[in-house]
């Protein structure tokens, strides 16, 4: 690899650890806010905790030893290799927290059917195989040097890949089999279904496109490839934390409307209709969120 493409090559990761960073910054108040305040049995204040600050010690850890290799430092080839199979199981942790919130929702959207809990559990176990296969196949052999860190991403990405779009279409395919069943109820256009759609199908796309990237830059050994692994634990951070702000902010947003929350409420929620509308709503969702 040239000097240029080198250059090309650490610009790109450290944009990727510059957005992060500033999107951060760009949330902080709403995290201060939102998810700062809440109890600490909630498990949806773990999860966005650990989604933002794993994906940027990760970060932050890959350019210090990006960084060190490049400069010639001695260092381990064995702890290096083991760093690097290590990437694909970073990866996969951090998808798993994404999912995990996406899945939330749609469980709490199908009135906590075992159904879709035991479709989700299924999932996250598919996934973990696939990982576990990738690694055993593709572990790198006495050939591994330093530098492969710096120009290669593990061949086992592509094996995560594939079970991470499997989990994206179906719970795509989950939210949108709701949204036809509120289509055809008349509350459609009710401002929470709007939000899982929306949201839903936004994050859908963002982790497929950053999904499938890093799987093609990698089976096909791009020279660029590095820059895709940096730039997908970046992406795939974000859209996980804004899919749990915007999920926390929701009902702020709703007082300040003049929507017919009631019959929104009860009409998503049959049965509940002795509570009010904001208990109705928090009933189904606050054991999820």
């Amino acid at each position: 690899m040239t000097q240029q493409s080198m250059l090309v090559l650490a610009s790109g990761q450290i944009a990727s650890l510059a957005f992060l960073v500033y999107e951060i910054c760009l949330t902080f108040d709403d995290e201060v806010n939102v998810i700062w305040s809440k109890p600490n049995r909630s498990w949806i204040k773990w999860q966005f905790l650990f989604t933002r600050y794993f994906a940027l010690s990760i970060q932050v850890i890959n350019r210090g030893i990006d960084s060190a290799i490049a400069s010639h430092m001695n260092m381990v080839s064995t702890d290096l290799k083991n760093w690097y199979i290590c990437q694909v199981i970073v990866g996969s942790i951090l998808m798993s927290a994404v999912e995990a919130v996406l899945m939330a929702r749609v469980y709490a959207l199908y009135n906590k059917n075992v159904w879709i809990l035991l479709i989700f559990v299924i999932m996250i176990l598919g996934e973990i195989v696939t990982v576990i296969l990738g690694i055993v196949l593709n572990r790198p052999g006495d050939e591994f040097r330093a530098s492969n860190i710096l120009l290669r991403s593990p061949t086992s990405f592509t094996y995560f890949g594939i079970g991470a779009i499997a989990s994206q279409i179906t719970i795509l395919g989950l939210t949108l089999l709701k949204y036809k069943a509120a289509v055809e109820g008349g509350w459609s256009k009710t401002p929470i279904m709007m939000l899982m759609i929306r949201d839903g199908t936004a994050a859908f796309f963002i982790l497929l496109v950053a999904t499938t990237l890093t799987v093609v830059a990698t089976s096909t050994q791009n020279e660029y490839a590095p820059i895709g692994n940096s730039w997908f634990l970046s992406i795939v951070a974000s859209a996980g934390c804004r899919l749990i702000i915007n999920m926390q902010t929701f009902p702020t947003r709703i007082e300040s409307t003049d929507l017919p929350t009631s019959v929104q409420l009860t009409t998503l929620y049959p049965g509940f209709e002795q509570y009010t509308i904001r208990e109705v709503h928090w009933n189904e969702f606050q054991d999820i969120y």
